[in-house]
């Protein structure tokens, strides 16, 4: 029955993690799903190009917050930080949806994203006071895919509400249900093991183990300043910023998917949506099992496990870059378009969720949502880039093919940098075992 009661708790805090998460993803992924009626509403004044410049504000906000809302979170606590963000950008989601005018969308989708930030920090806070280490992988898999299945599930629903209502609709329903759960996550989340009542003896022996890896690791008696010095110093730390920085920009198609396959497939914009949910599903198939693979891994298996995930995803884009030089049954290419999609978010995902949010709370310990933070703001300053660079080359006549050409190198960049920051964690890890 302790062990019962102890894991309960445990189910629980993940679960409304995972809860919380969704909303955030709910609140950003509207913006990709009501993308097409915006370019059609004749309403507004906007076309690919600023279209990706809302993103790029977007992405901006998400920099911004990354290196803020970490601080925040390391000081204030996870748990209120984490919930305070889910209302704000619940609130903003519902005045994006009464605005008309371009720069309007800027400030609103810059405020969503701010607020969207705060979600990675704050839960890497949440899980050093809640979970031990040998448990890390697991948990970060199991909220990792709790966004790809709101990811899935608000693409498939929201495309679909768009068949019946305007764009402006969708912010609304987005923004109420994230609002209402703001309001009901903190019954459940709770902010340490001492909230939870009487302990049973796993638990103390659970809150003992933190408190004993607390205690030993190197950062805990050092400064925020102190803890970034160290950070910058680490190899360690650049390889994984600059791995993530590229998948970031691998993982902005997002966002563009609809608009893509509506331009080159002539799709409605509801029905666009709908197939642009194949990426956060192939990231759902993946990043469902990927937390449990990567505990019982080796790190030196990691390497090859991992590496060659990152070589399938330089593949799809090979062959969706191939599919654009040469006519084939538009259906059948329609078809496999949607399937090297899905094929292209299973392969990035487990590299781009799991690596980074392990090594932040191992690294930086109390000064974990500082690290997720630092290593996010220079993820979205390459993707914010990207917003801007892509929107405009996408807007260009066959520009679509030149898009998916800067992904292609992006990718490879990518598979080097994230293959050698893997090997580095194996030979740091062989260094400690060996000592």
């Amino acid at each position: 029955m302790k062990n019962t009661a102890n894991m309960r708790w445990e189910f629980q805090i993940v679960v409304s993690m995972c809860m919380g998460y969704a909303m955030l993803m709910l609140c950003r992924t509207v913006v990709g799903v009501a993308g097409p009626a915006m370019l059609l509403d004749p309403e507004l004044a906007l076309d690919t190009a600023s279209f990706g410049a809302i993103l790029g504000w977007g992405t901006a906000g998400n920099l911004t917050g990354k290196l803020t809302n970490g601080v925040l979170a390391d000081k204030i606590g996870g748990t209120k930080i984490f919930i305070a963000a889910i209302a704000m950008a619940a609130i903003t989601t519902i005045v994006f949806g009464t605005l008309s005018s371009n720069t309007a969308f800027f400030a609103l989708y810059f405020l969503t994203i701010f607020a969207k930030s705060a979600g990675w920090p704050s839960m890497a806070n949440i899980i050093r006071v809640w979970f031990t280490h040998a448990k890390h992988g697991r948990v970060w898999g199991f909220i990792a895919t709790s966004s790809r299945i709101s990811s899935v599930a608000t693409t498939l629903l929201l495309s679909s509400l768009l068949l019946v209502m305007t764009w402006r609709g969708l912010f609304f329903i987005a923004g109420a249900i994230a609002l209402l759960s703001a309001i009901i996550l903190p019954r459940y989340l709770k902010k340490s093991w001492q909230e939870t009542g009487e302990l049973s003896d796993e638990s103390e022996q659970t809150v003992d183990e933190l408190s004993a890896w607390f205690k030993s690791h190197p950062l805990n008696g050092v400064g925020a300043l102190g803890a970034i010095l160290v950070f910058i110093k680490s190899p360690r730390f650049w390889l994984i910023s600059l791995g993530i920085s590229s998948l970031a920009v691998l993982f902005e198609f997002q966002v563009f998917i609809p608009i893509y396959l509506s331009q080159t497939f002539s799709l409605a914009p509801a029905q666009a949506g709908m197939a642009s949910a194949a990426f956060p599903l192939g990231c759902l198939v993946a990043v469902f099992s990927a937390g449990f693979i990567y505990d019982r891994l080796s790190s030196k298996n990691v390497i090859f496990v991992f590496g060659a995930t990152l070589v399938v995803a330089i593949l799809c884009l090979l062959s969706l870059y191939f599919l654009g030089t040469i006519e084939w049954n538009a259906d059948l290419e329609l078809v496999l378009t949607i399937v090297l999609i899905f094929l292209f978010g299973l392969a990035i995902s487990p590299s781009y969720y799991i690596p980074m949010s392990v090594f932040s709370i191992n690294f930086g310990g109390k000064h974990c949502g500082l690290l997720v933070g630092l290593i996010d703001a220079l993820a979205y300053f390459g993707a914010m880039i990207f917003d801007f660079v892509g929107g405009e080359v996408a807007n260009k006549d066959g520009g679509w093919q030149n898009f998916i050409l800067i992904l292609i190198v992006t990718s490879i960049v990518s598979t080097v940098i994230m293959v050698s920051f893997l090997y580095l964690e194996y030979t740091k890890s062989s260094l400690k075992k060996e000592s």
